[in-house]
């Protein structure tokens, strides 16, 4: 069944898409998009300063229509080169009074704006906003990409609109993810290549931190694998809530510990919490932010699972574990990437 939303457009200029950033948020809108033909301008005229590498041509007929009509003063017979700000929310019961709300804030804005709240140049434009219904945006989109597979041996991933065909005679592990807005649905070289290794390496009991959990795949394996004390941290709100759900979706919610926050940030991590397994998909900058914190939460002993790096990375990545007294076990390589099994 097609989900039903509502797209909000609203005209403005470059100034009014900056104060409407401040605003949205306040109406719980933290998602939206800004086109502004000013951008495209800055790009034409940086070229030669900036290098930008694209082509000497004029724009596609799609941004041709967008920025020609602008300067015509189309759409709506508003002002030259309007730039819109979009965002859609769920037409459900609560879309009307979200509406009202905004039109209301959108009229105290331009009165402010008109008043010299904003100084005496502030040009917001006429913060108009239109509103169709759309179904099967972008929301829904990676939906149609995204089916039951097996990224290792004695594994099987699906979603939730598939669960339904993973019979008991699929054996293993048989993880349900629904990814929504977060990373990990084991589809990725680097999630196939910590699956593989957390496979080898889990004992039943052992006490695991997942980094970075994004969708909570790899925590939900470690949980189905009989891992112990679990701990799952993300630091983004959208993924941690995608993660919940889905260890909801898994029956293994009251197995994982789910820690919203900043894993370098002091107490984010219980207090003297060690770990037999240290997993981390993450970009080798941030691995190499977190990497004494990793350290220091290791036991002797323990093995960490570090991926998310690139091949032409590995020096680097090697070098970083040296400097915190760890050493690489294992080195496993996917296309242009690579996984590091490290142990103190």
């Amino acid at each position: 069944m097609e989900k039903e939303y509502l797209k909000a457009d609203i005209s403005t200029t470059t100034q009014g898409a900056e104060a409407l950033a401040a605003l949205l948020p306040s109406l719980g809108v933290v998602s939206y998009c800004v086109e502004d033909p000013f951008d495209f301008e800055c790009i034409i005229e940086s070229k030669d300063r900036l290098a930008w590498d694209f082509a000497d041509s004029p724009p596609a007929p799609s941004l041709k229509g967008i920025y020609e009509g602008r300067d015509a003063g189309i759409d709506g017979g508003g002002d030259k080169k309007e730039a819109h700000v979009i965002f859609w929310i769920d037409n459900d019961e609560h879309a009307e009074a979200s509406i009202q709300e905004l039109r209301e804030k959108l009229l105290l804005l331009k009165n402010d704006a008109d008043n010299g709240y904003y100084g005496e140049t502030a040009d917001f434009g006429r913060l108009w906003l239109g509103v169709e219904k759309v179904k099967d945006t972008w929301k829904d989109k990676y939906k149609e990409n995204f089916h039951a597979f097996s990224p290792c041996e004695g594994i099987v991933v699906a979603p939730p609109w598939e669960a339904g065909d993973l019979g008991s005679e699929t054996g293993g592990v048989r993880i349900i993810i629904d990814p929504g807005m977060a990373f990990g649905t084991g589809l990725h070289e680097t999630t196939i290549m910590c699956l593989e290794k957390l496979k080898e390496l889990m004992r039943p009991g052992d006490c695991l931190l997942d980094a970075g959990t994004g969708s909570g795949i790899l925590a939900i394996a470690s949980a189905m694998l009989g891992a112990g004390n679990i701990h799952a941290v993300e630091i983004d709100g959208d993924a941690a809530s995608s993660a919940a759900a889905n260890f909801e979706k898994n029956g293994v919610s009251n197995r994982i510990s789910l820690i919203v926050g900043d894993i370098a940030a002091p107490r984010v991590l219980p207090e003297m919490a060690h770990y037999n397994i240290i997993m981390a998909n993450l970009s080798c900058s941030l691995l190499e932010g977190l990497m004494p914190v990793f350290a220091a939460s290791l036991l002797d002993g323990g093995t960490m699972i570090l991926s998310g790096l690139l091949d032409a990375q590995e020096e680097r990545a090697l070098d970083i574990l040296n400097s915190n007294g760890l050493r690489a076990a294992d080195i496993r390589r996917r296309g242009e990437w690579i996984m590091l099994e490290a142990r103190k």
